[in-house]
Order: C-alpha cells, then structure tokens, then sequence
C-alpha cells in the first residue's frame, strides 16, 4: 500500500478503534478544550443489544458530529444539524437522556433554527415533562408561530395539566386543521367528558371516528360518552371495538422521525437537495434508494413521483401516484398532482375528479381550487369558478392569476361594471405591484359603457407601456387612444402588434388582433372590455413542471 494512502486512512482507523472500544477517548464524550464552554457533552452509552443496523447508525451519526466539529472551519449551521440528527436518533431509540443534550447542543449552535426548539419541546412532553414542554413550544412558537401542529401540542399539553379554558383554545385551532382535526377532536372529546358535556363528547369523538377509522383509541371515551347520555347498546359496542391506536397527526418534523428508524431519511434527505439543485434523475435515484429501506412511506413515494415527472419520466410518475393512492385514497398531494398532470395532458374531466378529491378532504387547499376554478371558468361556470377563485386567492396563497381571475369570473357572472370597478380598485389598492390588475382596469375604463372613462384608460395604459412594453399592454394602450378617439395612433400601435404576432408565427392571435384593427379602421372600438380571448384575462395551459417542482409539501417523507 502506498506510504502517502496509509498516512490518510491511519487516523481514521483510530478515531473508529476510539468510538467502538474506548469511550473515554470520544470527543462527543469528553469534548476537546474549545469547546467545552460551548458545548454539553454527549457520553457514548451500551448499544450492545440493539440491531446491529441501529449501531452502525448511531456511531456513523457520531463520527460525522466529530468530524464536523475538529474540522479546519467550523460551519455552526452544518454541526448544529449533526447534533440535531444525533439527537433525533436517541430520541427514536429512546436514550433521552442524550438526545436532550444533543438538542441543546444544536439550539446553542443555531438558536433562531425553529426545528431544534421544537423537537427539544416534543421530547419534553413525550418524556411526561408538560411543564418544561409548555415552555419550550412557547419559546418555538416565537421562532415560527404558523406552523400548525403547535397549537395541537399546546393543546395536549394543558390537557394533560387539566388546564382545561387553555387546552380547549388550541385544540380549537388544531381542529381547523385537516390534519390535525382528528387528534384535536379527540382531546376536546375527553375535555367534554371531563365537564359532562356528554352530547358533545359523542359529537367530537363520533367526527374524529369519522375521519380517522383506524383510531382505536377513540373507541372507549366514545362509550364513556354515550353511557352518560344513557345509550347503553352503544356504548356496549364501542367498548368491544376500543384499542390503542390514537388518531394520526400530520406533523411534519415528527413523521421524519419515522423515516430515520428504517434508515431511509438521508437518501430522502438527498434526494430533496438533489432536486432542489435540478438533479432529478439522481433525486429519482435517491428516493427510490430510501423506499427500498421505507416502502411503506407514502409520502416519500410522492416525492418520487415528482422527481419522477421532473426528470421527464411522467408515466412511471403517474404509475408512482396511483400507488399511493391505491393505499391511501384521501392522500391530498397525490390526488392534486395527478389532477395537474391529467389537466397537462387535456384530460380535464378526470383532473376535476381528483381536485374534487382534495377539495372534499381540505376545502380551503388554494392550488386544487385554482386549478378547478379555471376549468369552471373555461366551461363558462362563472359563478362557481368565483367561489373557488376565492379560495385561491386568499391571503398567503400568493396567487394573483387566482384575484384577476375572481373578478372575470364575476364580471361574466352579469355583475355590473360599477361594482367591477369598485373591486378592481379595492385589489388595487391591496396589491399595487400586480400590474395585471391595472391592464384590466385600463380595459374596462377604456371600453365599458357603464363605467368608460377614456383619458384615465390611457394614463393607465401609458404607465404600463412604459414600465414593461409586453403586446397586452400595448394593447390596452391602443384600446385606450381608440377610445379617446385617436384612431390614427391606434391603428399604428396595433399594425405594431400585427407584426410582432406574424414573426412569431401566431395565425390565431394575428387573426384576434386583425379583428380589432378592423374596428379601429371603421372608428368604432370593441363592445367588451374583457372578451374571453383578451391576453391575461383567461387561464393559460396548465404549466405541469412548475406545480410539481414547486408546490409545497408539508410531509416530503
């Protein structure tokens, strides 16, 4: 062996001989100088009886934490996420006593990191230390406040001290919350039964049934419910049905524990950066790599679909969502993605059935009714396709096509130009950097009878052009002088965008706008400010890619 190899693998060979035989030599057990300030140390404990893939885990886990934290440069971010995982394997393995040290490590390495303040917080209160688990989901609710499944823990935790005003509160708001609903029913049914509310309690408990079948748990308080309203037949066959099993929760960072126990998270982990950098056939590689271990892991199998559809392989995609849906019919991001590859592919009837899917489940899920919205649109469902609309557009959904859609829809839905306006304005008003509300206001002012107004059609229409010359602004800027009665420049402007459609080899457009200019040449305008076939006031083909590639996941595996 050459003399130069040797020398690089020597020190490596020992650090291994260190890790397995002598634990007083392990840096996490007695941290070198620096970083003893810092740092709790984390002793090595007897893992001789686990499985020998759990052991190869851990000191795998332990010897890339020391590596990272002798290396040249410290990266705190890359050591603080070591120790997070570390911490996360002796929580799954239930060493707590280190997978405790392990967290406070990482929140001392990375304190705004919201994912290590709440795994210390649910190993608190899986550990039965409600109170320093309050504290600590409070300190994580000032990190990320909107992540759902805090007010189901609070919840749980003020139940489990009989705070019973406190407990109601959250749990109220983790039931709004489809994945969340059951669990959080299942604690207000137990709150109800606590104040003898015994109505309720069945009403809870029954829903929590409802949604989550498999819940076995629910079984014996729902039978305690209904002794106490006196059906005792009923209670008789809930109590010969109870069992163990709570109701699942949707939480995400505590179903990646899951993944870990399988030994899959670091190819899933993989995979999600693969994609993230565009690698999609490697991220398929990596997914695949981890269900191999996890095949069972629904949500994993969704990620590969999209790495699937990503790296251009869309029938092994479709393949991949059928599987988990043959499995788990209600899974939401299944049924959405495969309504959006069948709306890529025409096939717009079935898609619909699978956002009805989503939307049945999840009623208030922004991409599945925007996606249906636009098919309602198209199928000149107005009034319909404005409900759904309005579902897509609320706040922190970020879809202005879905608010510019919403008030097309009901301008086709025969509400008046004057209320238009006023709700074109008031978007306005809220949204000043789309200028595709703007477009539509210049439109209506320019060629509306109720509500015309052409000198401010073209202040609009010359801001517009000027800020981002784009045909359909051009356009609205013709429309606009045509309006105020300057054909002349109208016609110039339009002949302009005849041309541009011509080099661009556009029959049906240059045969929409040929149409316009005949208008112009005749003096007269259109009688419709926002036709179906104006650019940007219908929806556009569906753009499949991008859905897959970046609509969010809140479970990715």
């Amino acid at each position: 062996m050459n003399m130069t190899v040797t020398s690089k693998l020597v020190p490596t060979f020992v650090l291994w001989l260190a890790l397995v035989f002598n634990a007083g030599a392990d840096p996490l057990s007695e941290l070198p100088a620096q970083w003893q300030d810092r740092l709790q140390a984390i002793p090595e404990t007897d893992i001789s009886g686990a499985e020998p893939g759990v052991r190869e885990t851990l000191r795998a886990a332990r010897q890339e934490t020391v590596e990272l934290m002798e290396g040249l440069t410290i990266d705190k971010s890359a050591l603080a996420l070591s120790f997070g995982n570390l911490g996360n394997l002796y929580q799954l393995y239930n060493v707590h006593t280190l997978a405790e040290q392990c967290y406070a490590n990482a929140r001392g390495l990375e304190p705004g990191n919201f994912r290590w303040a709440y795994y210390a917080a649910y190993l608190a209160l899986s550990a039965g230390r409600i109170e320093q688990a309050i504290e600590r989901l409070g300190d994580a609710g000032r990190l990320n406040p909107d992540y759902p499944p805090l007010a189901l823990r609070l919840g749980q935790a003020s139940y489990e001290l009989n705070r019973l005003d406190q407990a109601r509160e959250q749990l109220q708001r983790a039931a709004e919350v489809p994945g969340l609903r059951a669990a959080a029913l299942y604690y207000l049914g137990q709150i109800a039964l606590l104040e003898r509310n015994y109505p309720l309690a069945v009403e809870q408990l029954e829903t929590a049934l409802t949604i989550d079948p498999e819940a076995s748990q629910l079984h014996y308080p729902l039978a305690r419910a209904y002794r106490g309203i006196e059906k005792v037949e009923q209670a008789r066959k809930q109590l010969a049905r109870r069992g163990k099993q709570m109701p699942a929760i949707e939480d995400p960072l505590v179903l990646e524990l899951k993944a870990l126990e399988k030994g899959a998270r670091r190819f899933y982990a993989r995979g999600m950066q693969e994609v993230e950098r565009g690698e999609y056939e490697k991220g398929v590689q990596s997914f695949r790599s981890g269900l191999a271990k996890d095949p069972d892991n629904l949500n994993a199998r969704v990620s590969l679909a999209r790495s699937l559809f990503l790296a251009g392989e869309t029938e092994q995609a479709k393949t991949a969502l059928e599987q988990v849906l043959q499995q788990a019919p209600d899974q939401r991001l299944a049924n959405f993605l495969m309504g959006v590859l069948l709306d890529s592919r025409g096939q717009s009837e079935a898609a619909a059935g699978y956002y009805a899917a989503v939307l049945k489940r999840d009623p208030e899920h922004a991409g599945a009714s925007f996606f249906l919205a636009n098919q309602l649109l198209l199928n000149h469902r107005f009034e319909e396709a404005a409900i759904h609309y309005q579902v897509a557009s609320a706040p922190g959904a970020d879809n202005p096509f879905a608010l510019l859609y919403q008030l097309v829809a009901l301008r086709h839905a025969a509400e008046g130009d004057n209320k238009i306006l006023e709700r074109v304005e008031k978007a306005r008003e809220q949204h000043p950097e789309l200028q595709m509300l703007t477009y539509a206001q210049a439109r209506l002012l320019a060629v509306s009878r109720e509500v015309a107004d052409p000198a401010r059609a073209l202040n609009l229409a010359q801001g517009l052009a000027m800020s981002f010359g784009i045909p359909p602004y051009l356009e609205a800027l013709a429309l606009a002088f045509a309006a105020g009665g300057d054909y002349p420049q109208a016609i110039s402007i339009q002949n302009q965008l005849i041309a541009g459609a011509a080099w661009m080899g556009s029959d049906a457009e240059q045969a929409r706008l040929q149409k316009m200019l005949d208008l112009f040449s005749e003096g007269r305008i259109p009688v419709d400010p926002w036709p179906e076939d104006a650019p940007m006031l219908s929806p556009q083909p569906i753009d499949a890619s991008s859905v897959f590639r970046e609509y969010p996941s809140p479970v990715p595996f």
